[in-house]
């Protein structure tokens, strides 16, 4: 019928047949134990000892000036490659100490002995193609060789291959 009298009723049958109240203990908060960090240590170097010729800025001068007489013929890229350093703790020496390095090659072209050849052969082929009067642009698709590329070459070659067709 009605839940709660029901529940009454269910509570006098078991206090009439023995049963008694317990009472549970109720949830204890405990923290965590604290952290314990190992205690502080200093490293040990790997590999030998290092040999101490000098203070730290002593030896960052002869580093220097190495690399200071390395600028005059390298540029920062080879002198980085020949001594395993990065490009801009180079860059940040010679800002430092006041020295530069040799320009670098930007896209230009440098002169190999097979670029040489190629370009002989492409100079032969160019001419070729001006007799037969093709264009400069069908002379570079045609070769498949950019447009820098066919004027450096007929500034080389001293080729004759005019900008624009003489009209008839």
């Amino acid at each position: 019928m009605n839940p709660s009298i029901d529940l009454e009723a269910a509570k006098a049958a078991f206090f009439a047949s023995g049963g008694q109240l317990v009472v549970l203990e109720g949830f204890t908060y405990q923290p965590l134990p604290q952290r314990k960090h190992p205690e502080p240590c200093r490293k040990k170097r790997k590999g030998p000892p290092p040999v101490q010729n000098g203070t730290r800025q002593e030896m960052a001068m002869a580093r220097a000036d190495m690399v200071a007489k390395m600028a005059e013929t390298m540029t920062c890229r080879e002198a980085s490659l020949e001594l395993n350093v990065s490009q801009s703790s180079l860059w940040d020496m010679a800002k430092r100490y006041g020295f530069k390095f040799l320009p670098g090659n930007r896209g230009k072209h440098t002169e190999t002995p097979e670029t040489k050849d190629r370009d002989a052969r492409l100079a032969e082929r160019i001419r070729a193609l001006r007799d037969v009067g093709v264009s400069r642009y069908a002379a570079v698709l045609k070769l498949e060789i950019g447009h820098s590329t066919l004027n450096r070459i007929v500034e080389k070659f001293d080729i004759d291959f005019p900008r624009k067709r003489p009209r008839r």
